[in-house]
């Protein structure tokens, strides 16, 4: 059996295309969350996956920060020093686009070739991870219906810290990060696409590029037109540019 693990897709439809044309069949795909936010197809990227077959989902503080914005601030008349990617993607995004954000639950479970799965997209309030057999138990525990918590062989999957991972506890506890699809921490100048493929039980974790110059071409656009806060816009020429960092000076007379 093929499973799919992505994460962290960031509204980035050019890295979903390209590692949906890699693995072009798969069996079960399990997704750990951020569909939107910091990147410029939002509604394609839901689009996607609310058409994909037999996947389990769950929702990310992107999707969660989303939702909120669009019920706390004037979002559609934002201010260009105060207008971010999450005012672009909401004003990208249908209502009903919103709302099947909003339907994600936060925890999902899933079974495949003898192990269980717990799907989420964090653990603790930033970007902590799970570094004990203890702590395990105790998540798992926490967030999996009785049946499964005392499976032999579980695994968590984790997105949101777009770091690319398999952390083996102890045997039969395990838990995975594939990586995000769309970009990595200002400390990593990886350009690629992250995900992990689980074969027969068998974790591989891939990276593979994709056409980065859309968002870039976007976000040089705004630029020109002065339409959005400068970090936001520095974010995304280190994500999908040339910027050695994140907070590298903005390029001139473009």
């Amino acid at each position: 059996m093929k499973v799919l693990v992505l994460s962290d897709v960031h509204a980035n439809i050019w890295a979903l295309r390209a590692v949906m044309e890699e693995e072009k069949e798969y069996h079960l795909m399990l997704f750990a969350g951020d569909l939107v936010d910091y990147g410029i197809a939002p509604a394609e990227t839901i689009r996607w996956f609310q058409s994909a077959p037999d996947k389990v989902l769950v929702r990310g503080n992107h999707d969660a920060h989303a939702i909120r914005v669009r019920d706390t601030e004037d979002w559609n008349h934002m201010p260009s020093h105060r207008y971010k990617w999450i005012h672009y993607n909401l004003q990208r995004m249908s209502p009903e686009q919103v709302t099947y954000l909003e339907q994600m639950p936060e925890y999902n479970t899933a079974q495949a070739d003898g192990w269980a799965y717990l799907i989420t997209h964090s653990y603790g309030g930033s970007y902590q991870t799970i570094e004990s057999s203890a702590q395990f138990e105790e998540f798992w525990r926490a967030h999996t219906p009785k049946a499964m918590q005392d499976a032999p062989r579980r695994r968590i999957v984790f997105g949101h810290t777009h770091r690319q991972g398999l952390h083996l506890l102890e045997d039969g506890m395990e838990w995975l990060n594939p990586g995000s699809l769309s970009y990595r921490r200002p400390d990593d100048p990886d350009k690629t696409a992250h995900y992990a493929v689980i074969q027969d039980g068998q974790v591989r974790l891939k990276r593979i590029p994709y056409d980065r110059t859309p968002q870039r071409d976007e976000a040089l656009r705004i630029l020109r037109e002065e339409g959005m806060m400068e970090t936001e816009l520095q974010d995304f020429m280190f994500f999908f540019g040339s910027s050695p960092s994140s907070r590298s000076p903005l390029p001139k007379n473009i």
